[in-house]
């Protein structure tokens, strides 16, 4: 129980502390993974090919966590693969992304289908 609730007072913490980063910044740009796309079935090869799957994905997993907005946009293709960035927002305000997500994919342009190989 004591573990619990210290770790339910640490998201406290972080969310306040985001949300006093977002007063003054109302969008955050962030990668969408720490790697590359993974090839198709990566999460299955083996537990280590998904051990490090997961862990390229902890900043995507942590964020609706903490109840924060975001969301991922394509920017490309590298070697078939798909490339994007994350938008992370105020609590509350989706319109923001929204809004954000459209100048980029405007600006960037559809990239599907992607061959899945």
């Amino acid at each position: 129980m004591e573990q619990f609730i210290a770790g339910y007072a640490r998201r406290g913490t972080l969310i306040r502390r985001l949300a006093e980063v977002l007063e003054s910044h109302p969008l955050v740009l962030l990668p969408v993974s720490a790697e590359q796309a993974f090839e198709q079935d990566a999460d299955i090869a083996s537990v280590g090919s998904m051990r490090r799957l997961m862990a390229a994905q902890a900043s995507m997993m942590a964020i609706p966590v903490l109840g924060f907005p975001a969301m991922s946009v394509p920017t490309g293709v590298a070697g078939g693969l798909p490339t994007g960035v994350q938008l992370l927002g105020r609590r509350f305000d989706e319109d923001t992304l929204l809004e954000a997500a459209t100048v980029i994919e405007a600006r960037t342009g559809v990239f599907t289908p992607i061959d899945p190989r």
